[in-house]
Parts: structure tokens; sequence; C-alpha cells
């Protein structure tokens, strides 16, 4: 029953991505699996929940792979470079083409909005809290760590606009530069510092 679910999840998802959250139907989503409409109104009874608790899905795996990057035995300075250049979008970009549809019909599905607005701040809590480490280690320095986070979440996610929904979109190389310059001005650090072992 959990493994039809999830599989449920995934093709709205994908669905999401291909088709955008106005323009999927709960049809689609059956469709995908070779599914009755009824199945996936059993797991969700309605299209506004299968659509929250698919964004829900795919931020929970996004949240599980950044506290495992955070969560490494490594310094402070380090792990957040890594995490920055991962939460950056690549050139496919397909998870931001996600996101990006999640914020657009956030405002009109509140059940939307409620998922994107908790677990952006868990995005936003999770990097605070390897700023406020990094401070108390002498890493570096940052008067205020939650504003910082919310300062290079920003950034990136408007980046990831630029990327996503233009012809001509800005080089991953120089979005991650501007991403490791922010990231090194943000933590009074020479850029450099964060480039010494090498890509993360």
């Amino acid at each position: 029953m959990e493994e039809r679910r999830e599989d449920l999840l995934r093709a709205a998802i994908e669905q999401i991505q291909t088709r955008g959250v106005a323009a999927v139907r709960i049809s689609d989503v059956a469709a995908v699996l070779g599914v009755s409409n009824a199945l996936v109104l059993y797991h969700f009874s309605t299209k506004e929940k299968l659509l929250a608790a698919a964004f829900r899905h795919a931020a929970e795996e996004d949240l599980a792979q950044l506290r495992e990057l955070l969560g490494r035995r490594a310094g402070a300075l380090s792990r957040l470079h890594a995490a920055i250049r991962w939460y950056a979008p690549t050139g496919e970009a397909k998870g931001w083409r996600l996101w990006i549809e999640g914020w657009a019909a956030a405002p009109r599905e509140p059940a939307l909005h409620e998922v994107a607005s908790e677990l952006d701040q868990q995005w936003k809590t999770a990097l605070a809290a390897v700023i406020n480490e990094g401070v108390d280690a002498g890493e570096f320095r940052c008067a205020d760590p939650v504003a910082t986070a919310w300062r290079l979440t920003a950034l990136l996610d408007g980046l990831a606009v630029q990327m996503t929904s233009y012809a001509r979109p800005l080089t991953r190389t120089t979005l991650l530069e501007w991403s490791d310059e922010a990231l090194a001005r943000e933590l009074g650090v020479d850029r450099a510092v964060l480039t010494a072992d090498g890509p993360s």
C-alpha cells in the first residue's frame, strides 16, 4: 500500500514537471501507472491533496540530501559550500521546474502554500544552524545567521528562475561563481578559501 502511494507521488511529480500544476489532472497521474482515477482518489481524495503531498515528498527528499551534506564530518564552511553548490540549479533544472511551478501556484492553493512555506523554512533553519556552528567554532564571522540563510537561498532561488525560465540562461559556471562570492561575503572569508581544496 505504501509503495503504491509513493508510485503515485512520483507520477504526480513527473506530471507537474511536464504539464505544470494548473494543467495536471488526476487522470494524467493515473495514466502514467496504468491505474484507475479511483485508485488515485482513494489515496489522496482530491487533486489539491495529491499535489500538496507530491511537493512534500519531493521537498523531503531534497531536505534529506541537504541534511546529509550538512551533517558530514567536516568544517562548517566546507559543509556550507557543498550545500550551496548542490542547491544551485543544473542546466536541466528538473527539480527547479517543479519548485517554480509550486511557487506560482501556492498563492491560489492553500494546501500547497502551507507545505511550501513549512519546507522552505526548514531549508533556512538547517543552513542557519550550520552557520551558527561555524561562528561558534571561530571559522568565520556572521552577525545574523538567519538573515544570511535567507539571503543565500533568495539569491539561489532567483538565479534558478533565470536559468530555468528564460531561453538564454546563465551558465552554471557563472552561477557558481556568484554563489561562491555571496557565501564568502556573507561569512567574511576570502573566496579562495572556499575552493582551496578543489570543487565541492
